[in-house]
């Protein structure tokens, strides 16, 4: 891992296959990533990318087939199981797409926030949990159970419930994914504003482009790999309409090609379209006073 303090996530080489009888499927094919501390990251890929496989082996929930993976300065491939759970606990705050996965139905929400408390043993829980439902908006609702509570409601609850054990790292997995476009805005600012008011590391997974406006670093990953990434240059009103989305992005984001520690490059498709590049075209590297330039070599006569 390299010596950086600031960097909350570290992935080397992720190697991730799934077998079943004679099958394989490659989930991750030697992917890195890093995350700094206080980000607010969205990776967004399309259903079957890799994006909800990285997410769980960031949390802890999947050992990689291969590569190395750094959480908060800790080895997790050097963790027993139950170090895994331990560390999980107390370390990583995660949200699920399913409101199933984040909520006790029987149990208030204040209740629901107090039972990572309990497990870990955190004193002051009805303080603090009461304090976290503040946070998300839902101070009036902290003795409402689940069927009481909107879907947008349910995740606010699911936020204050992944940052019960004061996390460094918070992870999402489709957050809005369940929930109509306002509600998903909503849900979206509240990551936004703990991001900034408490310094919290936080990775949202998704296929929703819409994140993109709310977040400083968007990463694109496309077959298990890492495409490009997003990083905002300026600040504009983000009341715009779905539809103007992708203009949002291209004026707010500077979109970047990859290349990892193997020096493999990744080319968005829109920037090749750009740059007229093909498949099996040659890119050619040059230095010169100005820096370096680099020159699509053309293959054909």
């Amino acid at each position: 891992m390299a010596d950086n303090k600031n960097l909350v996530v570290e992935c080397d080489n992720l190697v991730k296959i799934y077998k079943a009888k004679d099958l394989e499927v490659v989930a991750l094919q030697g992917l890195d990533l890093s995350v700094e501390k206080g980000e607010l990251t969205a990776i967004i890929g399309k259903s079957g990318s890799g994006k909800s496989t990285l997410l769980n082996i960031i949390a802890g929930l999947e050992r990689p087939s291969a590569g190395k993976v750094f959480v908060d300065g800790k080895d997790l491939l050097k963790f027993t199981d139950k170090e895994l759970k331990e560390f999980n606990r107390s370390s990583i705050g995660f949200v699920w797409q399913n409101t199933a996965r984040n909520i006790i139905p029987y149990l208030t929400a204040q209740q629901n926030v107090e039972v990572p408390m309990m497990i870990t043993g955190h004193k002051s829980r009805s303080a603090w949990a009461k304090e976290l439902l503040q946070m998300v908006g839902l101070g009036n609702k902290r003795n409402s159970r689940l069927g009481e509570l909107s879907g947008g409601e349910q995740q606010r609850v699911a936020i204050a419930i992944s940052l019960a054990n004061s996390p460094r790292l918070v992870l999402a997995d489709e957050p809005t994914g369940s929930v109509d476009g306002r509600t998903a805005h909503n849900i979206l600012e509240v990551f936004s504003r703990l991001n900034k008011e408490l310094g919290i590391t936080v990775v949202i997974v998704t296929h929703d482009m819409r994140i993109s406006k709310m977040v400083n670093r968007v990463i694109s990953i496309s077959d298990g790999m890492i495409g490009s990434e997003l990083f905002k240059t300026d600040c504009l009103s983000h009341n715009i309409d779905n539809s103007d989305i992708q203009s949002f992005i291209s004026k707010t984001h500077d979109e970047f090609a990859i290349v990892d520690r193997k020096g493999r490059m990744r080319i968005p498709e829109e920037l090749m379209t750009k740059m007229n590049i093909k498949g099996g075209q040659k890119l050619t590297i040059h230095e010169n006073d100005r820096g370096f330039e680099v020159f699509v070599d053309s293959l054909s006569k």
